[in-house]
């Protein structure tokens, strides 16, 4: 007999994909299934990045080697997060709810994050492969013979239902991030994913120092971790005159400008504004702002009135507005929605 022990479920999992994903147990010996995303430099994700490794691996000054993102949206048992294949995403959950599941789950847990999802994104980008999914009541709009699991339904408005979401995984590879079934699903569509590390409050962009949200760190409104950016990039405490805010106009500047909720059809059209004569590679590195030479898939929403917290990738009724690049910052930390859920990410701390 062999003289080491492994898992069988983690062993056949990476094994079965090539190391594709992993199976990661939490604190209530439970099994989420994770995929790597290794240590990556902003050179390599996007043109015009420095040498500097991407924030989603800097915990605290500390630089890892890789994190883990869920394979699938979360469902919630036991008040922990999973990341389970054939289930209905937990959904109707605001922002702090999704932040207290995850972290239930015990250390290197954790709401995904803005960093890593835009790791994600840079690398989605980068192959060449644009991810679709649910995103017009159970089948994607431009294919419409893509279609998922029904796992829960609404009033078509006429005596009749329609499907909503879809159970986690169930649609083709085309609505998995990389085209796979070793990749994530519903990267774009079915729910909207909340994420950590990062808020508008009064249009001022607010982000933690590095991926902190792996170490499970305050999101409270008051929270001391929140730091707003400068036009050089630099990290300052919210409030200093001259940060960076976003604009109803779709601007970034040093001005908020005009109060109030607007929509864009596409986040690409996001620019420069007043006090900004080139946007800082912070900004594009999280995926808050163009990245020259890409395509952009997805729209962007802000409202620049209070305190607004991020939601990404778009739902089963955003159509055309769903993709990887599609941002949503005008909802309040307590909004509870049929079409909103999330992912778990997890960092060996």
């Amino acid at each position: 007999m062999n003289s080491y022990q492994f898992d069988s479920l983690k062993f056949a999992t990476e094994g079965l994909t090539g190391y594709g994903s992993t199976v990661i147990m939490d604190n209530a010996n439970l099994p989420s299934f994770m995929k790597p995303i290794n240590q990556i430099t902003n050179a390599q994700l996007f043109a015009g990045g420095s040498s500097k490794v991407a924030e989603a691996f800097n915990v605290d000054g500390v630089l890892y080697k890789r994190f883990f993102i869920s394979n699938f949206l979360n469902t919630i048992v036991n008040g922990r997060a999973y990341s389970w294949p054939g289930v209905d995403p937990r959904a109707s959950i605001n922002f702090d709810d999704s932040v207290k599941a995850c972290n239930a789950k015990g250390t290197g847990f954790h709401l995904m994050s803005i960093p890593e999802r835009a790791v994600i994104n840079h690398l989605i980008y980068k192959s060449g492969f644009v991810p679709r999914g649910n995103t017009q009541y159970g089948k994607n709009h431009a294919y419409t013979y893509e279609t998922g699991e029904t796992t829960a339904t609404e009033s078509d408005g006429s005596g009749g239902t329609r499907t909503t979401r879809t159970a986690t995984g169930s649609g083709p590879a085309t609505w998995f991030h990389d085209g796979t079934r070793q990749g994530i699903a519903d990267w774009v569509g079915n729910c909207w994913k909340w994420c950590s590390g990062m808020r508008v409050k009064n249009g001022e962009i607010q982000i933690f120092a590095g991926n902190l949200a792996a170490k499970q760190v305050s999101h409270a409104d008051a929270s001391t971790f929140w730091k707003a950016i400068k036009p050089d990039g630099s990290l300052v405490e919210p409030g200093t005159a001259g940060t960076l805010k976003y604009t109803k106009d779709f601007k970034i500047a040093t001005d908020t400008g005009a109060a109030g909720s607007t929509y864009s059809p596409n986040f690409g059209n996001i620019a420069d504004g007043t006090g900004v004569t080139t946007i800082p590679e912070i900004l594009k590195e999280l995926f808050l702002a163009p990245v020259t030479g890409v395509t952009h898939t997805g729209g962007f929403w802000i409202n620049n009135e209070g305190e607004r917290l991020p939601l990404v990738g778009g739902s089963y009724l955003n159509t055309s507005l769903a993709g990887p690049s599609a941002l949503s910052l005008d909802n309040d930390r307590s909004l509870v929605r049929a079409n909103r859920g999330f992912f778990s990410a997890y960092m060996e701390l």
